[in-house]
């Protein structure tokens, strides 16, 4: 059975924002340029997501492409860094990404594009 174009792109997005907010997250353990190894596999996770988001825009109109990975990726990013590292989300960012949410679910529900 074959995937459908949709499927495939966001397929490809899904990975473009694993690696995004992965790269992110070693980037922050690195300390600035400290922990060269940290660091280094923050490059290579920031290339991998540019090279999924670069195929997922043959499936993806590239503004709702930029819209669910920039939204999606800043949760997931939020959430990890306040799991993983200790960094605390105040009232004000919960509710932003709140908002966030809505955005997401109407354009991937409610939108008449094909996401």
């Amino acid at each position: 059975m074959a995937l459908s174009q949709s499927t495939v792109g966001l397929i490809w997005l899904s990975g473009a924002i694993a690696a995004d907010v992965l790269s992110t997250f070693f980037s922050a353990k690195a300390n600035g340029l400290e922990d060269k190894l940290s660091q280094g596999i923050a490059g290579f996770l920031y290339l991998a997501s540019f090279i999924c988001c670069a195929i997922a825009l043959k499936y993806i109109q590239a503004g709702v492409l930029y819209v669910l990975w920039a939204g999606i990726g800043a949760i997931a990013t939020a959430c990890l860094a306040q799991a993983v590292l200790g960094q605390k989300l105040d009232l004000a960012a919960w509710i932003g990404m709140g908002f966030i949410i809505i955005g997401v679910t109407v354009i991937a529900q409610y939108s008449s594009i094909d996401v």
